[in-house]
């Protein structure tokens, strides 16, 4: 259980267990020394009450007979301090003895403990009265440390309370500077957490202790070489992606200007071979001709398929809205019995390429995917602008109805692809269950692409 508390608890728990540790030793001395000191007061007591009670009997013979010789004791004899006296005559019983009264020089009683203590063990001596072997009665001298233990206390008691009073400054002294110390810990515990979460950002500046300043300035300098082999890592990835998309527009391009005028020329060329077979009524010619005909046009499909799929050609022609309500206009005509509840902004401001062909990318595959795997009967859509600290995002979104992703499904190529292509331009992309059971896509891409602030793949995610 120590050993899972925080460093600082530690600290403070081990401090305050040495003082109290302290505080008790300290006590038991003083209980060990008090009692020494009660007892050695009640011995010297004892001795000089003895003294006094055998030299007062002494005067008393000499002034009475033996057998007023108690009541002559209760007269002129005087209980000391430490000691109580009991005066038994044989004929009269027990004889009341005068007493001092100190109660102004007697301080306040000790408490139970201490007087169980410091008290030492019992003690009585017994002088007799006799004479010609007639006992007269006696003289019972028994210890009364009570006043004397009273006594100690109050030095004892003072000398706890400077004790532990000391001991308490002390350790309020040590726990607050223990969590000065380790407080800094707490900064670089967030610190770490948010260095885990992404933000890479994050620094901590110098420690509040010498101690703890190369760890903050070793902190601080991973972040940054995080940070920047994120920049880096993202401007890599973008790069690869314009080299994609450039590369993909060069194979367009050839396809478009090599094989299309090839394929209209094979065209009209099959077109004339079939009207001469028809002219010349050459049934055989004429089969050939439709033939080529056939195949031209399958081709010319094929190569428009590969030329959408490559490069769709609204982009870089229309602007963005104008070419994603292209899209969703063909989606309608291939599947009429979808509802497509499409939800775009009349106006966005100009972005990208990089920016453009991501977001077209994005809503062709997660509608494809949606009629491919969920089976829907609606489709949602819509794109809105976002004003954030670090610049304008674009918020994404395609919802369906369908039946969702089981938990066995991986992701295809088509979302790996459109995921990593949306990271590459510091963008997120999260893909949940919505609570009818179907998919939602969301996605969050920066509307402006810059190396200069890495920041913005924070912002998106």
């Amino acid at each position: 259980m120590f050993g899972r508390m925080h460093l600082h608890h530690q600290a403070v728990l081990s401090i305050c267990l040495i003082h109290l540790a302290a505080v008790t030793l300290t006590t038991a001395i003083l209980v060990s020394n008090a009692r020494e000191a009660v007892r050695l007061e009640i011995d010297a007591s004892a001795n000089s009450a003895r003294a006094l009670v055998l030299s007062t009997v002494g005067y008393a013979l000499q002034q009475s007979s033996p057998s007023e010789v108690l009541p002559r004791l209760a007269e002129i004899l005087v209980e000391p301090r430490h000691v109580n006296i009991t005066l038994l005559d044989a004929r009269r019983g027990v004889l009341p003895l005068r007493k001092l009264s100190r109660a102004d020089e007697e301080p306040g009683a000790a408490p139970g403990w201490f007087v169980r203590l410091a008290t030492p063990g019992p003690r009585e001596t017994r002088i007799p009265i006799e004479t010609k072997g007639i006992l007269h009665g006696y003289v019972s001298m028994t210890a009364a440390p009570g006043d004397e233990i009273a006594e100690v206390w109050h030095d004892v008691a003072s000398m706890i309370w400077i004790v532990a009073g000391t001991a308490l400054v002390s350790a309020l002294i040590m726990v607050v500077l223990v969590n000065r110390t380790l407080r800094p810990l707490d900064t670089l515990r967030t610190a770490l957490a948010q260095l885990r979460q992404g933000k890479h950002s994050v620094r901590v500046g110098r420690g509040a202790s010498a101690d703890l300043t190369p760890i903050f300035e070793g902190f601080d300098a991973l972040s940054q070489a995080l940070e920047t082999a994120e920049a880096d890592r993202a401007r890599l990835n973008r790069r690869i992606v314009e080299l994609g998309d450039a590369e993909r527009r060069s194979i367009a391009m050839e396809l478009h200007d090599e094989f299309g005028p090839c394929l209209f020329g094979l065209k009209v060329k099959a077109s004339a071979v079939a009207r001469a077979a028809e002219a010349n009524n050459d049934a055989d010619l004429a089969r050939d001709a439709s033939s080529i005909q056939s195949i031209v046009a399958q081709i010319q499909a094929s190569n428009s398929r590969l030329l959408t799929t490559l490069r769709p050609m609204a982009i870089g022609q229309l602007p963005l809205i104008d070419a994603l309500l292209d899209l969703f206009a063909a989606f309608r005509k291939t599947h009429p019995a979808v509802d497509w509840r499409v939800d775009f902004p009349k106006l966005l401001p100009q972005t990208p390429e990089i920016v453009d062909l991501t977001v077209y990318r994005f809503f062709q595959e997660g509608a494809t995917n949606a009629l491919r795997h969920g089976r829907p009967g609606r489709i949602i859509v819509s794109l809105s602008r976002q004003e954030t600290e670090c610049g304008p995002m674009l918020l994404l979104g395609v919802e369906d109805d369908g039946v969702g992703m089981t938990g066995e499904r991986n992701e295809g190529r088509g979302l790996t692809a459109m995921r990593d292509r949306i990271r590459a331009v510091g963008g997120h992309l999260s893909i949940d269950a919505t609570e009818g059971g179907g998919t939602r896509l969301v996605s969050r891409l920066p509307m402006l692409i810059s190396s200069d602030h890495p920041s913005l793949l924070q912002a998106a995610s």
